[in-house]
């Protein structure tokens, strides 16, 4: 923040103003509230400035005053603030009437601080000084129609220590941090097994996609049919991209866990090998994540039958009201009672290892509902977007979704080991969701599973309600809705 009590002060000590005062107001107000984020901000001490649109030049002679010696590099069109500006006559104070004539006359040198005025902002001039001058940071304005806000973002980080562009007239920037370029955008984490007459459709759809930095770990899980030979295959015609992992049996959990840790992309994303995904999925999901900085960007589905019958599902069919729009989620936990679909999902991969989150390997079957629940219930900041990218192959014959016997009875362990990571460190809020979610399952299991395991069932699922959310009781007929379920 600046060291000057008020606007007044700041221009009665400056003596000067370029242009109109309600401008330079304007630029106090954007210097004064980190208007490009605190990493690009010229009153910090800086050497060396460049200056493309000079506004009310406010800017520059508050860096000339924090450090006189500072070098400031102004581009300006308008001839009548150009003559301004020299009749001023700084020290290391030099102005230029085009880009192309600063281009053509400054040696290549480092930056501390770049700004660009929205009405001087290209493409093209951004990449020139990319390639020609060491910058640590640089900031603007600019309208989407611009330029691909997601081709600004890749090139901006991988030239400069920090960026943040505003873009006019929307609910997101164009702002982070180098990285390093070897680093895949995306991780796919394949969990396969006995998939093989499916397995060649899943990957062709990976492999096919149109974000090109990315990564597909195949994880055979111990396949006893031609899963594992299948996966080699494609490792041997893309073994830039394609990395495979065979493993003894150990569970779908296992397989997600074991390719997660394997995993080396900014996100990560998880997919069955009997599925497939959109041509765009995991860019358009990349460019959500990156320009929300959300650590889940999430898209809709669409469950496919062997009849070539399909249902869709937008985002979120009707959570805080963003189904059908795209943006940040206002209430994430609002998304914890939903369908724990995580193969739709991508996941910032620090966000995961910094919470410890992984999958819980004792649970062999439905281990995506226990890693949906704890990734959304830690989660800040989710962007989702509506289109349906995601083919969930359903009923196919060994699905875990389709049994209606015994192996449901995995949702008591389930709940047990959640209510167990969570409680330590959940809010009130999180923990009545999860309340919601537990009565939810044991109902839609009810539902189905076999006459002769329903009193079983309903009893240990009221004992284990009981027990575990004494404190978050209400009177919501969740007993009623249970009996309903098992009728």
């Amino acid at each position: 923040m600046l060291r000057i009590e008020s606007f007044e002060a700041l221009m009665e000590e400056m003596k000067f103003s370029l242009v109109d005062e309600s401008l330079a107001r304007k630029d106090y107000d954007r210097l004064t509230n980190s208007y490009y984020g605190k990493s690009c901000n010229p009153l910090i001490f800086c050497e060396n400035l460049l200056i493309i649109g000079v506004r009310s030049g406010l800017e520059f002679l508050i860096a000339k005053s924090v450090n006189s010696n500072a070098v400031v590099h102004i581009v300006e069109s308008n001839k009548s603030l150009l003559e301004k500006i020299n009749k001023l006559n700084i020290a290391n104070v030099t102005a230029f009437s085009s880009f192309k004539e600063y281009i053509s006359s400054v040696k290549s040198q480092k930056y501390d601080y770049v700004r660009i005025d929205r009405v001087n902002f290209n493409l093209d001039l951004v990449a020139q000084l990319y390639s020609k001058h060491n910058i640590l940071s640089i900031c603007g304005e600019l309208k989407e129609a611009d330029c691909k806000p997601l081709t600004l973002y890749r090139l901006s980080r991988n030239s400069c220590d920090s960026f943040f562009f505003n873009i006019k007239d929307k609910n997101y920037n164009v702002a982070g941090a180098r990285k390093c370029i070897e680093q895949p955008e995306v991780s796919v984490v394949v969990a396969a097994y006995g998939v093989e007459n499916y397995l060649d459709e899943c990957v062709s759809s990976i492999v096919h996609q149109t974000l090109k930095n990315i990564e597909i770990l195949i994880v055979d899980d111990g396949s006893i049919d031609g899963t594992g030979k299948k996966a080699d295959e494609w490792q041997k015609r893309f073994p830039d991209i394609v990395r495979v992992i065979h493993k003894e049996n150990g569970g779908c959990a296992s397989a997600r866990l074991e390719g997660m840790r394997e995993a080396k992309g900014e996100y990560v994303a998880f997919i069955d090998g009997d599925d497939w995904v959109e041509q765009s999925m995991y860019e358009d999901l990349f460019e959500s994540a990156a320009l929300h900085n959300s650590e889940i960007a999430q898209c809709g589905f669409y469950e496919f039958f062997a009849d070539q019958t399909k249902n869709y599902y937008s985002t979120a069919w009707g959570a805080d009201g963003q189904n059908g729009t795209t943006g940040l989620v206002k209430e994430p936990t609002e998304y914890l009672t939903l369908m724990p679909s995580i193969w739709r999902r991508i996941y910032k991969t620090s966000f995961l290892r910094k919470h410890g989150i992984e999958f819980p390997v004792q649970i062999r079957r439905h281990d995506d509902l226990p890693f949906a629940f704890m990734t959304i219930a830690r989660a800040k900041r989710i962007s989702v977007i509506p289109d349906c990218y995601y083919a969930y192959r359903f009923n196919r014959p060994g699905q875990d979704v389709g049994a209606t016997d015994e192996r449901l009875f995995i949702h008591f362990e389930i709940f047990e080991w959640l209510y167990e990571q969570v409680r330590p460190w959940a809010s009130m809020a999180i923990m009545s969701n999860m309340r919601l979610v537990e009565i939810g399952t044991h109902s839609w299991v009810l539902s189905r599973l076999d006459s002769h395991l329903k009193n079983d069932y309903l009893n240990k699922s009221i004992s284990g309600i009981s027990e575990r959310y004494k404190r978050y009781e209400l009177d919501d007929g969740w007993l009623d809705r249970l009996k309903l379920a098992s009728r």
